[in-house]
């Protein structure tokens, strides 16, 4: 080993006898210093902050139900403090509670959900509700899942799905094959806060990809067909009848004797052969209009035990 180290000596001398080639070490060691000394080592998102996300999966009105999962993704930034928290194109999940569905006399239906994680691109994962949601914090690591703090409203630690329950109101016909298309874009409120691992959401950064436009190809199976215009009937076929024959008169010829008459034969009448009669048109098959999400609200109050089952859309 001392064979080894022995050539290395002088040159380990001279290195440290000349400061100019341990400046920018030493620059480099107070360059980390100070990006360390400026980035903070957690991201707090406030409650009452909203996070835009846009459905990647349908719900479908025939087999929606309480208990089917959503997945979504984020197509805004969320930021705290000038840094991002939140990078656009992070995915979210989410649970449906309970389903209304529109009515003939109601073109409306409202979708409770709450959602459940954050899933950030690096595998950095958030858990938002539930009875194991609290503080995210920790050490370091790829695909850990931790979980947010959920505060009550006296300051102490709380949990429970109340923090990201969501009401989502949506403009749709029974008509509709779907309640909720792909790109529908929902608010989650935040109702706590939400304290995230800094250099974790540093990494996810890079490797996130916003939703680009025109992505999100609707969902629905309904196509327009154009309606038949029918074909014409045939006209009656008239075939003209024989005319008759006016009675001969032959005179007798002798005063007092009256002629003799010969009756002619009557005319035949016309004869009409009905014509085929037309096909009628048929109506164009259009399409109802693609749901609308009208609102997305907080909803604060407890999950409902007994969530109503989705009635089938009539056709």
């Amino acid at each position: 080993m001392s064979c080894f180290l022995r050539p290395l000596l002088p040159a380990f001398v001279l290195f440290l006898a000349h400061p100019s080639l341990a400046f920018p070490l030493q620059m480099e060691g107070a360059r980390l210093q100070v990006a360390a000394a400026v980035s903070p080592p957690t991201i707090a998102i406030p409650a009452g902050s909203k996070v835009a996300v846009a459905l990647t999966r349908a719900v479908w009105a025939k087999t929606a139900k309480a208990g089917d999962p959503l997945y979504l993704q984020t197509i805004f930034p969320v930021t705290a403090a000038d840094h991002v928290g939140i990078p656009a194109g992070t995915y979210v999940e989410g649970v449906i509670d309970s389903i209304v569905q529109p009515t003939r006399k109601t073109s409306r239906a409202e979708i409770g959900v709450h959602f459940t994680k954050i899933i950030f691109a690096n595998g950095y994962t958030i858990v938002l509700s539930g009875p194991d949601a609290h503080s995210a914090g920790g050490t370091s690591g790829s695909a850990t899942s931790e979980k947010a703090p959920s505060i009550g409203p006296d300051g102490a630690p709380d949990t429970g799905l109340e923090t990201t329950l969501s009401l989502v109101t949506v403009q749709v016909s029974q008509n509709n094959d779907i309640l909720l298309d792909n790109g529908s874009q929902i608010e989650m409120t935040l109702e706590a806060p939400l304290v995230l691992d800094a250099s974790r959401v540093a990494q996810a950064i890079p490797l996130s990809q916003a939703p680009k436009p025109g992505q999100f190809k609707p969902a629905t199976l309904c196509r327009p067909i154009a309606g038949d215009p029918g074909s014409p009937g045939t006209p009656d076929t008239v075939i003209p009848g024989t005319p008759g024959t006016p009675p001969t008169v032959i005179s007798s010829g002798i005063e007092g004797v009256p002629d003799t008459v010969i009756p002619g034969t009557p005319g035949t009448p016309p004869t009409v052969i009905p014509g085929m009669p037309g096909t009628p048109s048929t109506p164009d098959t259009v399409c109802p209009a693609p749901p609308l999400v009208v609102s997305s609200t907080p909803e604060t109050l407890t999950v409902k035990q007994n969530p109503s089952a989705p009635q089938a859309a009539k056709k």
